[in-house]
């Protein structure tokens, strides 16, 4: 959604428009305005609102009184209702990264997300240098990159690539990456990300990073060097989220480790190649009630131990949110020893 403040020139009252809203409620707006004041050549845009942090400098100068315009907003507000919290991220950037002369320029960047890229932590020349090294876009031997000057070799990427610095990372157009990236990219599939952090003593900063997830071994070995650290169990995990609906507050966080969030997430991309099995696990986590996050990773393992029944059907099964489940056999072992799971 967009909202637009509109104020009169000088003066501190004025009204707000909403995007995408009842066209009719926001015509009925200005002409109520048109009655009581017809100067409207005293009224301008003061401020907009919306996810995109970054839209209302692009959108300043529109001409709010023009019909057309009016529609392109409408557009536009419905465009944004649909973007989630990464596509907005990456909007930002997108914007930032090319002349923007109007509303026309706008709808046609908001149409063409999936020309660009948003590289996470990589807000800055250092970060951007060292994210392009780290992932292999640029190619350095390993033997020297900890004497590599970051901050230059991510300039002169920027430099030669262009894109832009937002405050998700770096947003750059697809065809500026090697493809073998850009694919390698595709074949993840994240449908979890974790945010890591390290400190490793007063005298220096935090070390933080994003990690998506499920990650092969190179990526989880590039990502504890970046950290700087010997073992995952050294960094804390501040930060856990799903790209699926209600994984968040379903699956305990007590007692989760890089290792097993990375097993869980490579369960959850196979339960999601079979229709229902995601809502199947979100029953069975109902059912279960585990109280730590290696008990819900144990049920994604025995997931084939559970069945979803027709609501309709008398039967024993248990009724959830997501449908009504039965569970085949022994209930899953989740607790350890002495009824209490150790972390």
């Amino acid at each position: 959604m967009i909202t637009i403040s509109l104020a009169y020139v000088g003066v501190d009252e004025g009204f707000r428009l909403r995007f995408p809203f009842s066209s009719t409620e926001n015509s009925k707006t200005l002409l109520e305005v048109l009655y009581q004041n017809p100067r409207v050549d005293r009224i301008e845009i003061s401020e907009v609102s919306s996810n995109v942090y970054n839209l209302g400098g692009y959108l300043k100068n529109v001409d709010i009184w023009n019909p057309d315009n009016r529609e392109k907003l409408e557009t536009l507000g419905r465009t944004l209702q649909t973007m989630d919290r990464d596509s907005c991220l990456k909007f930002e950037g997108v914007l930032d990264a090319n002349s923007v002369n109007g509303i026309d320029d706008v709808l046609r960047l908001s149409e063409a997300l999936d020309e660009y890229i948003l590289l996470p932590d990589a807000g800055g020349g250092s970060a951007l240098g060292k994210y392009l090294v780290t992932h292999g876009i640029t190619l350095f031997p390993e033997s020297v990159q900890p004497y590599l000057d970051y901050q230059i070799i991510g300039a002169e990427f920027y430099a030669d690539h262009g894109g832009a610095f937002c405050r998700a990372g770096y947003v750059v157009r697809k065809e500026e990456l090697p493809q073998q990236f850009l694919q390698r990219g595709q074949e993840q599939k994240s449908v979890m990300l974790l945010r890591l952090r390290v400190s490793h003593g007063k005298q220096q900063n935090p070390i933080s990073t994003t990690l998506t997830l499920p990650a092969a071994d190179e990526l989880l070995e590039h990502t504890r060097q970046r950290l700087g650290i010997e073992d995952f169990a050294e960094a804390e995990i501040t930060t856990v989220d799903y790209i699926f609906p209600y994984f968040a507050t379903m699956v305990p966080q007590d007692c989760i480790t890089v290792e097993s969030a990375n097993a869980l997430a490579q369960a959850i991309v196979q339960m999601n190649q079979i229709d229902g099995e995601l809502l199947k696990y979100l029953a069975a986590l109902e059912l279960e009630q585990p109280d730590t996050f290696d008990s819900a990773l144990q049920i994604a393992r025995n997931i084939n131990n559970y069945e979803m029944i027709p609501d309709s059907k008398a039967d024993d099964g248990f009724h959830t949110q997501f449908g009504q489940i039965r569970r085949m056999g022994a209930p899953i072992e989740t607790q350890g020893m002495g009824g209490m799971e150790l972390c």
